[in-house]
């Protein structure tokens, strides 16, 4: 986070001429959520088998944004833009007989999260530009499970907060002097996570490790101040 701080302050000491303004908006579409995960049962045991499978979901996709728009040329500008995220749906896995007959069913999901973001743009002309660039993000990843030797051991819910890297890119073409709408592909790679937990009727150990990555795809209008500031020369 302090990178994207000290690169705001160094871009308002640039000995030149630019123009500035704030800007927020509201982006809607789908996140294409996938997540990795390895299994390993019984922890300890010569015998230990590891299952690897991938698993997702596709549902509904909210971001506000809020953000600082700087235009150091006709052509060429920057937006340092930070995003909350509403993520909606969850992925879904069963393991058949578990437990003697009984299946165990388990959920994962990201629920909601922020990133941050540093944006080029370029200006193809006065009604349309294109951004990409690199950005930050935080997320709660929950997984819930159930009906494992009688909702216990690893029954529950457990939840952690990721971390991870990301990469947006989109088109924006003006709709009036101070609102834009935008076309916008948001792409994050979340850390991995481990939680072990303990079969109580076998004293058996599970571990799990898991990987989300999301995929967003999203339409939203942005709003500015009408007027830029102008930014005197130093």
């Amino acid at each position: 986070m302090n990178k994207y701080s000290a690169l705001l302050v160094g871009l308002g000491l640039l000995p030149f001429n630019v123009n500035a303004s704030w800007y927020g908006g509201l982006n809607l579409g789908v996140n294409a959520v996938n997540i990795e995960k390895t299994l390993a049962y019984p922890l300890g045991d010569p015998f230990v088998t590891y299952e690897n499978f991938h698993s997702g979901y596709t549902d509904f996709h909210g971001q506000l944004t809020a953000g600082y728009a700087l235009l150091l040329t006709n052509q060429i500008g920057l937006s340092l833009e930070g995003n909350a995220d509403l993520f909606t749906g969850n992925a879904e896995h069963t393991i058949s007989n578990w437990f003697f007959s009984q299946s165990a069913k388990t959920e994962e999901k990201l629920t909601y999260g922020f990133s941050l973001f540093a944006l080029p743009e370029y200006y193809y002309n006065e009604n349309t530009r294109f951004f990409v660039g690199p950005g930050v993000s935080t997320s709660k990843f929950e997984i819930s499970s159930d009906n494992t030797a009688g909702n216990a051991g690893v029954s529950g819910n457990l939840d952690k907060w990721l971390t991870g890297w990301g990469l947006k890119a989109g088109v924006a073409n003006q709709l009036t002097p101070s609102m834009e709408i935008l076309f916008t592909y948001q792409f994050t790679q979340y850390e991995s996570v481990t939680w072990t937990n303990i079969e109580p009727v076998s004293g058996s150990w599970l571990c799990g490790r898991y990987k989300p990555q999301a995929n967003l795809f999203m339409v939203g209008l942005r709003m500015s101040i009408p007027e830029f500031q102008t930014i005197q020369e130093k």
